[in-house]
């Protein structure tokens, strides 16, 4: 029995060992590359070494986002020998508390051999006096890389954008494009529309570590590359003349080549700082975030308003060309229209007389165009709305652009469970109750009057790393060029007709056609102000569009900006043949 139980024993040794030589078999020749990979793996590190952004230029290759030199206080953990004992050495040297160095040491630790920020954004100087105290603190050095800057601050913080770091579902999205976790990328503007032009490439250096991931020695260096470099159209001179203009209000301006598309200038007031996110402390972001004003969303295409009496040119040239009226029809305004037991008035309540529409325009009748809309009916307002642009997005190079609203009895009773009313059409006619427009997108529709016909898409970079973009093809409208001839006379004489509502917009040499807005944004509150248009009226070289949040009427405020806007266009030669100026 005895004898029975050991040879039951050796056979349970010699089946176990049989098993641990079949494992060791299999893992060192079966699966030998496997783990011999994952040796090395355990053995290698890569210390990225990132490369800077490519700069963005202006149409004069005025650098308006460029990088500079930073200077951080930086520790290699694996050549310390007491964390504490060294940040007491450096808050001494440095003047700063200590459990603020603790602190960025705990946030910013990677791995042992890697550089800590402890102290970043140093001046050059005093990083200089700094690096000369620390000869007697291993492992403390001055680290040096790459940072974004906007020299210009807030001028052009729109189109630019600014950068913040990757978010987690970014980052699953791009880490197969070369993102890492701990990258910057662009969050709005140029600088997210065009990341992957702008990011640098990446090196390294690759390094053997030891079983605590400590440095042994360096296996070799990969150089990192620069990102490409964007030419843009906009003039900065002319959007710091503009940014001027704007100041302490709210709303947007834009000026674009009408021949082009090329965008000179895109204001969104109020604007912000973009160096913030990058050498800011968390209270300047947190109360930039907070800001009631708004100031990151950028008006000028993100933002949809009612289009008031800019909205008139599509009515006009909506009933000219479905001959619904002729230049010679007329309709006498008494100061209001009456339909049913409603009364909608005219901002003049003694009225307008007699008018026919290029008096209309000139005078910004509303009597006129409850008139015109009411005949036309809703669905022709809304399909000539559409053959302007509205309800769709310009395509315009940056992103955020929002489509505004269109509205149209399908519409509103899939979005409100009603009907379609003709007091909304009414509404509808003079660019109020549900319609919504983008300042772009009243910019759209200027320049295809201006064009008499079409106008070419909107854009902002002309040129990466050298190459030039290809043009996209124009937005035409299917519409005769006499009624837009019609529409132009009519905007011409809002300017420069001594009874035109943007009379403050004129030029002794100069002739500026545009049509003026007032839009009440809701039942109570002070009126948006419009103006868009273009210059000059013979040969249209410029158009643009402002816009006011609660500024009144479109006939104050925006038609003296644009009067001294048309100024410095004529005086700095872009309304010259050649179009484009070299400024200082």
């Amino acid at each position: 029995m005895f004898s029975q139980r050991i040879k039951i024993i050796n056979i349970s040794i010699y089946l176990s060992f049989a098993v641990l030589l079949m494992v060791l078999f299999y893992m060192q020749v079966v699966r030998f590359s496997y783990y011999r990979n994952l040796s090395l793996k355990n053995m290698i590190r890569i210390i990225p070494v990132e490369g800077c952004r490519g700069r963005i230029l202006d149409r004069n290759s005025v650098p308006i986002a460029t990088n500079e030199i930073r200077f951080d206080l930086a520790v290699i953990p694996q050549e310390i020998k007491d964390v504490k004992e060294t940040l007491k050495r450096l808050s001494k040297i440095t003047g700063r508390p200590v459990d603020e160095l603790s602190k960025n040491y705990r946030n910013n630790y990677y791995l042992p051999f890697i550089p800590v920020k402890v102290m970043p954004n140093i001046e050059q100087e005093r990083a200089f006096y700094i690096e000369e105290k620390l000869s007697g603190v291993p492992g403390a050095i001055i680290w040096t890389n790459s940072q974004r800057l906007y020299p210009y601050k807030s001028n052009g913080a729109h189109i630019l954008g600014y950068l913040g770091k990757i978010e987690q579902r970014e980052y699953t999205n791009l880490r197969d494009y070369g993102y890492k976790i701990r990258d910057l990328v662009g969050k709005s503007g140029i600088e997210k529309q065009y990341d992957a032009y702008l990011k640098g490439e990446s090196g390294g250096i690759q390094v053997e570590v030891d079983s605590k991931s400590r440095e042994v020695r360096r296996l070799g260096v990969r150089e990192p590359h620069k990102g490409k470099d964007l030419q843009l159209t906009i003039d900065i001179w002319l959007q710091i003349f503009i940014d001027k203009l704007c100041e302490g209000k709210k709303g947007s301006c834009v000026v674009m080549r009408s021949d082009t598309g090329q965008v000179l200038a895109l204001i969104s007031s109020p604007e912000f700082d973009p160096n913030i996110f990058i050498s800011g402390d968390n209270k300047d972001k947190s109360r930039l975030l907070n800001d009631r004003r708004r100031p990151l969303i950028n008006r000028a295409i993100s933002a949809a308003y009612p289009a008031g009496s800019t909205f008139k040119i599509i009515i006009a040239a909506a009933g000219l060309a479905s001959k619904v009226i002729t230049t010679g029809t007329t309709f006498v305004c008494n100061g209001s229209y009456k339909f049913g037991n409603i009364i909608f008035g005219c901002w003049k309540s003694e009225g307008h007389g007699s008018q026919d529409v290029d008096q209309a325009l000139t005078h910004s009748c509303n009597v006129f165009f409850y008139n015109l809309g009411h005949a036309l009916g809703v669905d022709n307002i809304y399909y000539y709305a559409s053959l302007f642009g509205l309800g769709s997005l310009t395509g315009i190079d940056l992103p955020g652009e929002k489509a505004g609203l269109l509205p149209n009895p399908a519409w509103k009773r899939s979005a409100l469970k009603e009907g379609w009313y003709e007091g909304d059409t009414i509404n509808y006619s003079i660019g109020q109750g549900y319609l919504l427009t983008t300042p772009i997108q009243m910019l759209k529709a200027a320049t295809i009057i201006a064009n008499e016909g079409y106008c070419p898409q909107p854009y902002l970079v002309e040129e990466i790393d050298g190459k030039r973009m290809a043009g996209q093809a124009p937005h035409v409208a299917r519409i005769d060029k006499w009624p837009l001839r019609s529409v132009r006379l009519g905007m011409r004489n809002v300017v420069n007709i001594p009874t035109g509502t943007g009379q403050y917009a004129s030029l002794p040499d100069l002739e500026i056609a545009a049509k003026t807005g007032t839009a009440q944004p809701g039942p109570a509150g002070d009126t948006h102000a419009w103006l868009v248009g273009f210059l000059p009226y013979q040969q249209p070289k410029i158009s643009f569009v402002i816009f006011l949040e609660h500024g009144g009427q479109g006939g104050g405020e925006p038609a003296k900006m644009a009067r001294l806007i048309g100024i410095y266009l004529q005086n700095n030669g872009f309304l010259s043949d050649g179009g484009d100026l070299v400024e200082e």
